[in-house]
């Protein structure tokens, strides 16, 4: 098995230690599992048109991406379409990719890697900007373009006042969102598209049952207050029927808004985008290493 490992050393795991360090460890434990292996620190801004130039050699067994869910979703946007496996390296807060496809640290993500079994899973699009976990307006990109403003030591602290402010705030959106056979409008704090359905109970939140389902996953509160908001946030945790909270799945959905530029969250990262907003489920298109979806 011959490896390229891409890194990102503004990673979770890797912004408070030295890149070299860590890139030396996993290089130990790929030589372990007899895994050929190189690496290659990657600025963010360039992971995408790296992977796809790895991937372009013709010489390689897979792209490893090295980092958080932001690192992941760009080398996949990389891979996607072709036959070059991704692997996956948690290095990241949440890694919610790794988890999804049962890789939990180190250890695992070698082992799935030396193993060299693929399966295919879907992805996400929206206006051709892929994305594998979830894509959002509204609140959430609001949230992370203050965290990025306020974070200096913890990151933490950061998110914290970052959703203090924003929730202060609570801007709404006026959204039209076109799904198969129905269009509906509404004034919403937030819309959630995921790439396949997220499952909502306290217990398994934030985790999907499948990758492979070749569908998104929309998610709205009709909620024009903070206190609303977070009443039917409740409800749904725990399974409580609330009219407020909306779930669907669609092969595509189109998205309208009273704004020239919209913020959109893909991944924890945000661009800006001119409505309107396509999104679309592209299943199989990501050839990935470890367990099945």
């Amino acid at each position: 098995m011959k490896v390229v490992i891409l890194l990102n050393g503004r990673a979770g795991q890797l912004a408070h230690a030295k890149c070299e360090e860590r890139a030396q460890e996993i290089l130990a434990a790929c030589r372990a599992a007899n895994i050929e292996a190189t690496t290659h620190l990657c600025d963010a801004a360039r992971l995408t048109a790296t992977a796809r130039t790895f991937a372009r050699r013709g010489d390689l067994d897979a792209v490893i991406a090295a980092g958080g869910d932001g690192t992941v979703s760009a080398v996949a946007a990389g891979l996607v379409g072709t036959n070059v496996p991704l692997g996956v390296i948690p290095l990241g807060t949440l890694n919610h990719f790794a988890k999804d496809l049962g890789i939990r640290d180190l250890d695992t993500a070698v082992a799935a890697i030396a193993k060299g079994e693929t399966s295919r899973v879907d992805v996400g699009e929206v206006n051709g900007r892929t994305f594998i976990n979830n894509s959002s307006i509204g609140l959430y990109p609001e949230m992370v373009i203050q965290r990025d403003r306020l974070k200096k030591r913890s990151k933490w602290i950061a998110v914290l006042r970052a959703s203090l402010r924003t929730l202060l705030r609570f801007p709404l959106l006026h959204v039209a969102i076109a799904l198969a056979n129905s269009v509906f409008s509404a004034r919403v704090p937030f819309v959630m598209i995921g790439n396949n359905e997220y499952a909502i109970g306290v217990r398994e939140l934030g985790s999907r049952p499948r990758l492979d389902g070749g569908r998104l996953s929309v998610y709205t509160i009709r909620a024009t207050t903070r206190w609303r908001m977070f009443a039917s946030m409740l409800h749904a945790l725990f399974r409580r029927r609330d009219p407020e909270f909306e779930a669907r799945l669609v092969e595509r959905a189109d998205i309208v808004t009273n704004k020239r530029v919209v913020k959109v969250a893909l991944d924890g990262e945000v661009c800006r985008m001119a409505p309107p907003l396509t999104y679309r489920s592209r299943p199989g298109a990501l050839v990935v290493l470890g367990g099945s979806a």
